[in-house]
């Protein structure tokens, strides 16, 4: 061992029965880096390691690689410094390297480790790829108790872990137990394409206040049975749950409130099974599918400036658009369980006009004094009822028009079944009943009827009614033509 340490050859002990006791690694790693020479390394290939790994605030200065081999206690790496670390095909009861300060990469490669893996506040300034491993938290603790502890059923424990590249975690990657990324900064991509996160009872990825640099994809067949948690999180580009299958335990299938990303893709292979929470969420673009959306969504602080349906496709293959009518995207406005809210509908009334689509955004914002309608009192119910009908809530003036035109045939018939009585007859126009209604009807301009005509009998209720309604649903119009003119 010390022979091939110093040259850094590979030690393959591969169909022997005899086991290497970790506290030779220690020695190895802890001090013969300096007496071996710059080519020193460990390269450790079949062994079964017997005993304790204890490289608590160890300096290790050479490059470490384990292959298939067998650790029979939990390797401590606590407050260690190392160049890099690389196991592969490795099984072991768990991994101790809280504030592991590794200046180049780690990597846990189609490993199983059946005890937490415990990356807090460590620091990598390579790449952290855990892709095709397994882990749970199953095993039995031992050694000295972990502090701060762990909370149970974690299977990774990597809260305010900085890594300065990448962090790969897919291919085959499998937690049984939480991932807790809480605090942790990526200077590169955070991938889990292909991960599955198992903790039912619980959250299977907990990242409250993670950054992100680059983008952080979960698809093409990751898999949550748990919530998801990226409260507050901070995602310079992609945050990417395309063709993902979500299956939330808790209140929260998926929470991103708060959270900040360049684009967000909620393309998922299929429906998720809880709610799903943006409140908060500030985002450039959004994608979705409406055939998946979630029963329950919240919606409430959640701003973007796209709004496009995509369905899911293969790895490598674009996303087909997916046409959606504004009448199912007022639907997924009405899918919050807290009722209503006026922001999301601005929201949605913003992204139409942005896109020049005037007609949906008008529509949209006549929904919001619906739902708001809905709201109030008996008497603030009824008043809505009644401009909503004449007026649309001033997003349908074009029915102000309609009804001038029901009252200009009320008055016109009034007039005609009877008859006004003339003020003056010498001077008085020839009796016309249609524009004694309109002269009423139409503010402001006078047609010398009015004036001319005294109505007797019922018709003096029906013109100080044409009077009124003139007044109102003129304005009303006059307005409408106004904002088209100004757009």
């Amino acid at each position: 061992m010390w022979a091939a340490f110093g040259r850094g050859a590979e030690v393959d002990l591969r169909g022997t029965t005899y086991p290497v006791r970790a506290e030779l690694l220690v020695e190895l790693l802890a001090g013969g880096g300096d007496r071996a020479g710059s080519r020193a390394g460990l390269r450790l290939r079949s062994a079964r390691i017997v005993g304790r790994l204890d490289l608590r605030h160890a300096e290790i200065t050479v490059p470490v690689s384990i292959g298939g081999c067998t650790f029979t206690d939990v390797p401590e790496l606590t407050e260690a410094r190392a160049v890099n670390l690389v196991l592969t095909d490795c099984a072991l009861p768990g991994l101790r390297a809280r504030l592991l300060d590794l200046r180049g990469d780690l990597a846990l490669l189609h490993c199983v480790v059946t005890g937490p893996i415990d990356l807090r506040d460590a620091q990598v300034g390579g790449t952290v790829t855990l892709n095709g491993s397994r882990l749970s938290d199953r095993a039995e603790p031992s050694g000295d108790p972990v502090f701060p502890p762990i909370d149970p059923g974690t299977a990774l424990a990597a809260g305010r872990l900085t890594v300065t590249g990448n962090l790969h975690a897919r291919q085959g990657f499998v937690a049984e137990g939480q991932v807790w990324l809480g605090g942790a900064k990526v200077g590169g991509n955070l991938d889990l394409d292909g991960a599955t996160l198992r903790h039912p009872t619980g959250a299977a990825l907990s990242a409250d206040r993670l950054t992100v640099a680059g983008s952080l994809t979960a698809r093409y067949g990751f898999t949550a049975e748990g919530d998801v948690l990226l409260i507050h999180a901070q995602v310079g580009n992609q945050l990417n749950f395309h063709n993902a299958v979500l299956r939330g335990a808790g209140m929260f299938t998926l929470h991103l409130g708060g959270a900040r990303a360049g684009s967000v893709w909620l393309t998922f292979a299929e429906r998720p099974t809880g709610r799903v929470r943006l409140s908060g969420l500030q985002a450039d673009s959004i994608f979705d599918d409406p055939a998946t959306w979630p029963a329950e969504l919240d919606l409430i602080g959640c701003t973007y400036r796209l709004l496009i349906a995509r369905a899911p496709s293969a790895p490598h293959a674009p996303s087909p658009p997916v046409p959606v009518t504004v009448r199912q995207r007022l639907d997924w406005l009405r899918r919050s369980p807290d009722g209503y809210t006026p922001q999301p509908y601005e929201q949605l009334a913003e992204q139409y006009r942005r896109g020049g689509q005037e007609a949906e955004a008008r529509r949209v914002l006549l929904e919001r004094q619906r739902r708001r309608r809905a709201t109030l009192r008996v008497p603030g119910r009824l008043f809505g009822c009644l401009v909503d009908a004449l007026v649309g809530y001033g997003y349908r003036t074009w029915l102000a028009g309609i009804w001038l035109v029901g009252f200009w045939a009320l008055g016109t018939l009034s007039f005609a079944l009877d008859p006004s009585v003339a003020r003056n007859p010498a001077e008085a126009p020839e009796r016309n009943a249609a524009l004694q209604a309109l002269d009423l009807l139409l503010p402001i301009v006078n047609l010398g009827h009015d004036n001319a005509w005294k109505p007797s009998g019922g018709t003096e209720y029906v013109a100080a009614l044409l009077v009124l309604a003139g007044w109102v649903l003129t304005t009303a119009v006059v307005a409408g033509l106004t904002r088209t003119l100004n757009r």
